[in-house]
């Protein structure tokens, strides 16, 4: 059985809805029925282009906590595209499939902050496999052109609708 949820504003009132913006959960004294959904009063007031880019301290930290995640699992995948052909289009389709994972970890609403954990994310496994050549001034210039599709992918896929 699910966990049972309260109100934000209301904490003794036990509820099942959630605002469709931000995830908090509301009561139905609270609730306001938009044309997108129930929200929360605050999301309700805002219209949808003043919600872009404002990210939330706890869907800042998701965005983080899936980036590190992306960056660990990263390495890995990084290392097997290396070896594939076309690698600078499989990296641009995975960087742009990191980016949307970080742009829905962080609530859809994009920015800044959003696209630089998305590029950081992307850009660290690549730097990690690059790390010894780049060291070694010997560097083949193919999987730094594939790490620069993947980056771009990441940042084009938190862009603000």
């Amino acid at each position: 059985m699910a966990e049972s949820m309260h109100c934000y504003r209301h904490p003794k009132r036990e509820t099942r809805v959630s605002c469709a913006t931000c995830g908090r959960p509301i009561c139905t004294e609270c609730m306001v029925a938009t044309d997108v959904g129930i929200k929360c009063p605050e999301d309700a007031r805002l219209p949808r282009g003043a919600r872009a880019g404002v990210m939330k301290t706890d869907q800042v930290l998701r965005s983080i906590l899936v980036g590190v995640g992306v960056a660990l699992a990263g390495i890995p995948i990084a290392y097997v595209l290396f070896l594939l052909p076309f690698t600078w289009l499989i990296s641009a389709a995975a960087g742009y499939g990191a980016g949307v994972l970080i742009n829905r970890a962080g609530g859809r609403n994009g920015g800044p902050l959003a696209i630089v954990i998305a590029v950081l994310a992307t850009a660290v496994p690549f730097l990690v496999l690059l790390a010894p050549d780049l060291l070694a001034g010997s560097l083949d210039p193919r999987p730094l052109i594939a790490m620069v599709f993947a980056v771009i992918a990441a940042g084009v896929a938190n862009r603000q609708v």
